[in-house]
C-alpha cells in the first residue's frame, strides 16, 4: 500500500506545511504518539477475512492533529531516525492487533517493514522479540517488504531467510509498480505477492493490465505464492481479479483503513455479492463467447463457400470481396496443406494504417506451420481452431484467428480469418450488456 505504512492521505499543501512546522519526530517516537489503523484482506472464495494490514498515523503530541504517513516517514528519514520510528510503529500495531489475535488465532497481521533499514539492522532478532513479547505466534505475522527500497540485495535475502526460518511469512509489496525487480521474486521466494493498485486500477477494461496480472498470477502459482490484489475500489475490479485467477482482495471496496476496525456482517455480505456477480458474469461471458463463435463460424463458412468455387489465383480478389465491408474482420489469408501461405494477407480497413515498422502482412510463401491455428488443425486432426486474443503482426490490432480446413480441387487448404477482438468493460448483472457483434456482409 504505497510502501512502508504509507497509505496516502489527501491533505492540502497548506495543511502539510503547518504540520511540518510543529512536527518533532524525536518527541513522537519517545512518546509513541502514533495511531494504528487496520484494513482487512478478504478471501473472496473462502468468504472470510484472512488478515489485517497494520498501517500507521502520527499525532502531534498534546493535540489531535493527525500526521500523514508520508510526512511522518520523511521526517524520520531526514533526522536519521528511520530505524527507531519503524520499531515504534511496529510496537503500536502489534499491541493494537493483539485483541484481534486473541479472538481469532488464525488471523494474519500484515506488518510493514521499512526495507531501507535492513542494511543497518542486518539479521537482528528485534522484530522476532517484538512479536514474542506481545504473545503473538510468529506464524501469524506476514512481513511486508518493498524490495525496491533495499540497497543491499544480499542483506535483504539474508533477512528474509532468517525470518522465514523463525516461521514468519514474507510478502512482496507493491509488485508491478514503478521499478519492481522481477528477478528478486525468484530470489526471495515470497509466500505472498501483493499486486499494486497501479495494475489493478481500471483492470476490468484495460487489456494490457489484465495480461500483466495474469502473468503475475501464473508466476505466483509456479513458485507457490499467494496473490493479493491491492487497491480494489470497485465491484468490476473485484470481479476481474477473480476472473484472472486472484482470490484475495484488499482495498476501499471492502473498507478503508480505520482506527477502530470491527468485523462486520456487511463485509461478508459484500463478499457474497461479489461471488454472485461473478457467477452471473461467467454465465454472460459464456453466452457471449458462444454467440461470437457462432458468428465467426457463419462468416468463415460463407467465405469458404465464396472462394472455393474459384481458382487459387482468384483467392485474393474473392477474399477482398468478402471482407471489404466488414467491421468484424481485420484480415484474411489462405494456407496450403503444409502451412505455406498461398494468398496475400487481405485486409479490410486496418492493414494500410498499420503497415509500418514491426507490423507487416505476411506474403505468399510464408511458412505458418508452427502457428497454433495451423498446428492444432493438422497434427491434432481438428477441423477448426480459435486462438486466444493476441496482437496481430499484420496490423497491430488485438484479434483472434479462426482457422478452418476446406477442400478445393481435391486438395486441402486452410482459411485463416483474423477477427478484431474488443475487450469490453465488465458489466454488472443489473446493467445492460455492452456486447454487440456487427457484420455487414
Amino acid at each position: 500500500m504505497l510502501g512502508i505504512w504509507r497509505e496516502e492521505l489527501r491533505i492540502t499543501e497548506r495543511e502539510n506545511s503547518a504540520i511540518e512546522k510543529e512536527l518533532n519526530i524525536s518527541e513522537i517516537i519517545q512518546q509513541k504518539s502514533l495511531l494504528a489503523y487496520f484494513q482487512p484482506i478478504m478471501s473472496v472464495t473462502g468468504n472470510k477475512i484472512i488478515g489485517l494490514e497494520g498501517l500507521i498515523r502520527g499525532i502531534i503530541p498534546g493535540t489531535t492533529q493527525i500526521i500523514s504517513p508520508l510526512l511522518l516517514f520523511e521526517a524520520g528519514n531526514k533526522e536519521g531516525l528511520s530505524k527507531d520510528l519503524d520499531r515504534a510503529c511496529r510496537d503500536k500495531v502489534l499491541a493494537a492487533f493483539k485483541p484481534f489475535y486473541q479472538s481469532d488465532q488464525d488471523l494474519l497481521l500484515f506488518l510493514n517493514l521499512d526495507t531501507s533499514i535492513i542494511d543497518e539492522v542486518g539479521c537482528s532478532n528485534y522484530l522476532n522479540d517484538q512479536v514474542n513479547q506481545n504473545g503473538i505466534n510468529v506464524k501469524n505475522i506476514v512481513i511486508e517488504i518493498n524490495e525496491s527500497k533495499a540497497k543491499n540485495t544480499l542483506a535483504l535475502m539474508q533477512f528474509v531467510d532468517t525470518y522465514k526460518n523463525y516461521g514468519f511469512l514474507i510478502a512482496l509489496d507493491d509488485v508491478g509498480a514503478g521499478f519492481s525487480n522481477m528477478d528478486r521474486i525468484a530470489d526471495l521466494k515470497p509466500d505472498i505477492i501483493k499486486i499494486d493498485r497501479a495494475i489493478v486500477h481500471k483492470m476490468d477494461y484495460i487489456y494490457h493490465k489484465q495480461e500483466v496480472f495474469k502473468s503475475l498470477v501464473n508466476l505466483s502459482n509456479k513458485i507457490g505464492a499467494l496473490i493479493i490484489a491491492e487497491g480494489v475500489e470497485t465491484k468490476q475490479e473485484a470481479i476481474q481479479v477473480l476472473n484472472l485467477g486472484g482470490q484475495l482482495i484488499q482495498g476501499f471496496y471492502f473498507s478503508k483503513p480505520v482506527e477502530e476496525f470491527v468485523f462486520s456482517e456487511a463485509l461478508l455480505e459484500k463478499n457474497i455479492d461479489i461471488v454472485e456477480e461473478y457467477k452471473a458474469f461467467l454465465f454472460r461471458e459464456l453466452e457471449d463467447y458462444n454467440r461470437k463463435c457462432l458468428k465467426y463460424s457463419q462468416t468463415v463458412n460463407r467465405m469458404i463457400k465464396s472462394i472455393s468455387t474459384y481458382d487459387v489465383s482468384e483467392f485474393n480478389f474473392q477474399l477482398l470481396k468478402c471482407i471489404q465491408d466488414s467491421v468484424l474482420i481485420d484480415c484474411a489469408y489462405v494456407l496450403d496443406e503444409s502451412g505455406i501461405q498461398c494468398s496475400e494477407t487481405v485486409g479490410a480497413k486496418h492493414s494500410s494504417i498499420c503497415e509500418k515498422l514491426v507490423f507487416h502482412s505476411a506474403k505468399i510463401g510464408v511458412d505458418h506451420s508452427i502457428k497454433k491455428y495451423y498446428y492444432n488443425l493438422i497434427r491434432r486432426k481438428q477441423n477448426t481452431y480459435v486462438t486466444e486474443p493476441y496482437v496481430s503482426m499484420a496490423t497491430g490490432s488485438l484479434c483472434i484467428t479462426y482457422s478452418k480446413i476446406f477442400k478445393h480441387t481435391n486438395k486441402k487448404y486452410i482459411l485463416c480469418v483474423d477477427f478484431l477482438e474488443k475487450k469490453e468493460p465488465i458489466s454488472l448483472s443489473n446493467e445492460e450488456s455492452d456486447f454487440k457483434i456487427t457484420n455487414n456482409m
